[in-house]
């Protein structure tokens, strides 16, 4: 029996060893054929508790880095018995089959293990690996003593084409950049972000003056940027290396995704080059660059690997394309459809937007996608404050549910169309409504040729000893808001030249402003009073009083009952594409 033992180990190890020999590193590379191990899927439930094994064959492969692979959790399903169906609220309807193809996504692999049980999933991935070492992104080394290497994982996408199918799988490998120490690994991180207002700012411009919207993707951006650093890397999850480089890591020779320093040095890469090519960086965003000629203009904006392009100018676009594509090898992906995690739309009636299965994921990520509606985001009269003998809940938990809340109040359906530029601002505040600390909340909605492209509501930093100081407060921050538009306008070549339309509806604040008047009552927000009334005496913003029911800023400040909320929602242009009739 023992001989016959060692004969079966023998063999089992003869067979690992080939195919090992099939897969080891030829130098500093994994090999040109497959480096990853199949993973069937053999997952069995008891008792609804998921088994899952990986291949006995990844048992006795001595020399296989399997590092990565976590280990499966149970995850029980939602109740099917629901009083409140989505069906009874949400309807698919009035969108076509292309449409109804694109918002109904595929799951995601939570896991190395998951993916690899999947033959698409399992070839991107080694895609990824081989365009990395094509690219030269690190060599293999052993790590230096006293020096720490970074761990990785995987991240999982799916992209889609313009009518809704499936356009690739993307399987992306990532530095554990939080590992990362500070003068040692990295210094300096900072890289400018796009801003969405800037985004609804060209759609709107887009809307008004029937300009295209094309949209382009930059693969493995952060790898065109340059490390100055030392920065060590472990093995890349699932991957299979001989015995002879087990006990190596990757040094980084450029930049990955992950990484502290990345966005820096791609963004730093890709500024150079626009510039070479003669695009002008916008001062108001970073991330916006411009280019007239001949009377046309191009404009484009970028966010990370993505990029909206907009303009009258078709020949400098294909230009831009071509430039791009040798450089960084750039691809078109047509019409806008898809950017910041916004659905994007566009007929005859205006372009619109929608984050409806982001909105449906977070109800089921919290248990509420069965959960009753309701017409407004509060019930009116309702005060927030802090309870006494309130149960604590999950600090974690609650900082993500508030930060992708926040990120839904991004978007809105409906962008109009309209004729001129023009800028209007609606800007409102309460008084001593936080029943904790008594100060006041102000908000605004910002129109850009009847569009709305920005609106925000916020607490006030200090206590307001009047209506009129709250909303005079309000009023400075939000103009200098207006202002920005402004600018940003103007570097498109769009500056408006009617004044900012500057709508409140608090007589006292608006005589404020207009009239110089030493008062001890205002004396601490002097400063602010001098910045309005420059501002109105160079004739670049228009004061005007309004009625309290025609000002749309109250849905941002206060409660309201559900008809004043919905008569809102139509002034702003919002309307529910989705409603079931």
């Amino acid at each position: 029996m023992a001989d016959g033992s060692e004969g079966d180990e023998s063999g089992q190890s003869e067979l690992v060893n080939q195919e090992v020999g099939e897969l080891d590193m030829s130098g500093q590379q994994f090999g040109s054929k497959d480096v990853f191990i199949e993973i069937p899927n053999q997952s069995s439930s008891v008792e609804g508790v998921l088994n899952l094994e990986p291949d006995p064959f990844m048992k006795w492969l001595p020399h296989c880095h399997n590092r990565g692979i976590p280990k499966p959790t149970y995850e029980p399903g939602l109740s099917t018995k629901v009083k409140y169906l989505m069906s009874n609220y949400v309807s698919n309807h009035r969108l076509s089959e292309s449409n109804k193809s694109f918002v109904n996504q595929l799951a995601i692999p939570n896991s190395v293990q998951e993916a690899l049980a999947d033959p698409r999933w399992k070839a991107v991935m080694n895609e990824e690996i081989k365009s990395l070492q094509k690219n030269e992104t690190w060599e293999l080394v052993k790590c230096p003593p006293r020096k720490k290497s970074v761990g990785c994982r995987w991240i999982y996408t799916v992209k889609y084409k313009a009518d809704g199918s499936i356009e690739q799988f993307k399987a992306r490998l990532v530095a554990k950049g939080y590992t990362q120490t500070y003068g040692i690994d990295y210094t300096e991180t900072f890289a400018s972000i796009a801003k969405i207002n800037t985004v609804r700012v060209l759609l709107s411009l887009a809307a008004n003056l029937d300009w295209s919207l094309r949209q382009f993707d930059v693969k493995n951006v952060f790898l065109h940027g340059e490390l100055s650093e030392e920065v060590y890397m472990d093995l890349p999850p699932g991957c299979m290396v001989s015995e002879k480089q087990c006990q190596k890591v990757c040094k980084l020779k450029k930049s990955l995704y992950g990484l502290k320093q990345s966005p820096r040095a791609w963004f730093g890469r890709f500024t150079k080059s626009m510039r070479a090519f003669g695009y002008r960086q916008s001062n108001s965003d970073h991330t916006l660059f411009l280019k007239k000629q001949h009377g046309k203009i191009t404009a484009f904006i970028v966010y990370v690997d993505d990029m909206v392009v907009i303009g009258n100018d078709p020949e400098e676009r294909k230009a831009l394309q071509n430039y791009l594509s040798k450089e960084f090898e750039m691809k078109n992906l047509g019409p806008l459809k898809y950017f910041f995690g916004i659905e994007v739309s566009r007929s005859s009636e205006g372009i619109f937007l929608s984050q409806r299965k982001y909105a449906l994921d977070l109800l089921q990520e919290t248990g509420m996608s069965g959960c009753q509606p309701v017409n407004t985001p509060l019930e009116k009269g309702l005060k927030l404050c802090v309870e006494p003998n309130q149960v604590s809940t999950d600090k974690g938990r609650y900082q993500r549910l508030v930060e992708r809340l926040m990120y839904l109040a991004h978007t809105r359906p409906d962008l109009a169309y309209a004729f001129s530029v023009s800028i209007e601002v609606y800007t409102d505040a309460d008084w001593a409504g936080a029943v904790d600390d008594r100060r006041s909340t102000s908000g605004y909605f910002t129109f850009v040729s009847s569009n709305l492209v920005t609106w925000k509501s916020k607490k006030q930093n200090v206590v307001a000893r009047s209506s009129a100081e709250a909303e005079f407060r309000g009023m400075t921050l939000r103009l200098c808001e207006a202002l920005w538009l402004r600018l940003l306008l103007q570097d498109l070549g769009y500056l408006s030249r009617q004044p900012i339309q500057l709508f409140c509806d608090n007589k006292a604040a608006c005589n404020i402003a207009h009239n110089p008047v030493q008062h001890d009552r205002t004396k601490h927000v002097e400063v602010d009073r001098f910045f309005i009334k420059e501002k109105l005496d160079d004739k670049i913003v228009e004061l005007l009083k309004i009625r309290s029911e025609d000002q749309l800023a109250d849905i941002l400040t206060k409660t309201v009952s559900s008809q004043v909320f919905s008569k809102i929602l139509d002034k702003l242009g919002m309307c529910d594409i989705y409603a079931p009739t």
